[in-house]
């Protein structure tokens, strides 16, 4: 009798694990640095067939976005790299971590609970890769990350700061921006998953299309003898971004082959907003009147939808094909939606996130993302010379957006339903809106101790870590 019940046991807590290791979905984020909202050769917005590119081509990426859901008003979390790194791995906004540049010293908390630790709680057999450009200055193991390149930034993917020519004339490489070497590492984290019969979390972050511009000769030989575009004519950039689009193909046939779209969701989206021109220039907050992003406003650095609104897609079990949702998300709803997605609810979800799941938006149950705010906020409290170069602040609220520039007080208003290219200014007409809105950032900025706007733009020369507060880094301290 004894032996009976301690075989039923045995067979019970096989079939427990079996059913645990087979059941628990994968995760796969693609992570691209720099990608432009209209840089592919697909427009993110059906009903804007003009949003993409006229010159560069991007098959690959295209194909992965059309086997889901795309998303018309995607959002990265700030208009700059890092920032949206730390708020894609803990589901909160740049503000409220402490982290609002890209560069240079910063304020981030780093005690955070990150998507990999959330899944091994739900299930320890997770499998968890960090591959590529990580810019978060803590290991990735500290996160519970089993496979990862450690604390890299820019510098693996080749980054010349101050060398103008090296940067944005370009060079050809074997591997250019490890494209190569960085897919077939992912493609064997995905064989060496489904040989161990173990869910997994894979993010791969590519250091491309950041600069410098490198590229293969093949691309090159190919992109430069191609009739150039009257949006975008730059044939270094078209061979580096066709060289990633190649490498997210030969990922996909691997994806293919190993049959692991059934139980598999895949997140395809970027850091920022693509440059707002190429070569890089000082603008000072002129527009510019083409770029990677347009037919938005500007890009990279600034909270005008060039440098925040991004190609974002999701793709996966439930997720009607070549689909499209107008309904804003960001950055960090991604932590929420891996979460409920593997536990069924949101139940148990760390305290303070900005972030709401997706889940209910992908498998079309409603057009509404479940968030503690309403409001989307965005914030970027710094000078900087090639963007607007004035401390600025950003809300959405439905289509109404507002910027605020707390320094000089003036307020830029717009209907992005109507206007997402934010040529015409509403802030004089509908006063009363920009007061809530102001308001509502106010108490945001100040509810989650936000960073004031800096005083100096001195990252360059601080030679600061990055792991203390600086001098100049005070308060906001509201109105």
């Amino acid at each position: 009798m004894t032996q009976d019940i301690l075989r039923i046991c045995v067979f019970l807590a096989t079939m427990i694990h079996l059913q645990t290791a087979f059941s628990s979905p994968n995760f796969i984020v693609i992570l691209v640095d720099d990608l432009g909202w209209s840089s592919l050769s697909t427009s993110m917005d059906k009903r804007s067939p003009d949003a993409r590119s006229d010159y560069y081509k991007t098959p690959n990426i295209d194909a992965l976005i059309e086997m889901g859901m795309r998303f018309s008003n995607g959002y990265a979390a700030s208009p700059v790299c890092a920032p949206t790194r730390y708020s894609l791995q803990f589901g909160k906004t740049p503000a409220r971590i402490g982290i609002t540049r890209g560069l240079g010293p910063n304020n981030a908390k780093h005690d955070q609970i990150g998507i990999p630790q959330l899944l091994k709680r739900l299930d320890p057999r997770y499998r968890t890769a960090h591959l590529g450009k990580w810019h978060i200055d803590e290991d990735p193991s500290r996160y519970g990350y089993d496979l990862h390149d450690g604390i890299t930034k820019n510098k693996p993917g080749g980054f010349t700061l101050g060398n103008h020519k090296r940067q944005w004339k370009g060079y050809a490489e074997k591997d250019p921006k490890r494209i190569e070497s960085l897919t077939n590492r992912a493609i064997e984290f995905l064989r060496e998953s489904v040989t161990q019969e173990r869910p997994f979390f894979l993010q791969l972050s590519h250091y491309a299309v950041h600069s410098d511009i490198v590229f293969s000769d093949k691309s090159f030989d190919t992109t430069s003898t191609r009739l150039k575009g009257s949006l975008h004519s730059n044939a270094g950039y078209a061979a580096m971004l066709e060289d990633l689009d190649d490498s997210i193909g030969v990922f996909l046939q691997s994806f293919e082959n190993l049959d692991l779209s059934s139980n598999t969701y895949i997140f395809f989206t970027s850091d920022n907003g693509g440059m707002p021109i190429l070569p890089q220039q000082t603008n000072l907050g002129m527009p510019y009147t083409s770029g990677l992003n347009s037919p938005l406003l500007r890009g990279k650095w600034d909270l005008t939808e060039g440098g925040i609104r991004v190609p974002f897609a999701v793709i996966g079990p439930g997720v009607e094909v070549n689909s499209q949702v107008d309904t804003p998300v960001v950055t960090y709803d991604i932590l929420p939606t891996i979460y409920e997605l593997v536990s069924g609810s949101t139940d148990g979800l760390p305290e303070g996130l900005d972030g709401g799941s997706l889940i209910d938006l992908i498998t079309g149950k409603s057009e509404v993302v479940e968030r503690h705010s309403k409001y989307l906020v965005f914030h970027y409290p710094h000078y900087n010379r090639v963007g607007i170069n004035e401390p600025h602040s950003s809300i959405r609220d439905g289509n109404i957006k507002l910027i605020h520039f707390p320094v000089s007080k003036r307020n830029l208003l717009f209907d992005l339903g109507a206007d997402p290219g934010e040529r015409n200014n509403l802030a004089v007409k509908q006063k009363h809106l920009v007061d809530v809105l102001d308001y509502e950032l106010t108490n945001y900025l100040l509810l989650v101790d936000a960073e004031r706007p800096e005083e100096v733009f001195n990252w360059r020369t601080t030679g600061q870590s990055g792991r203390v507060r600086t001098h100049f880094f005070q308060r906001y301290e509201g109105k």
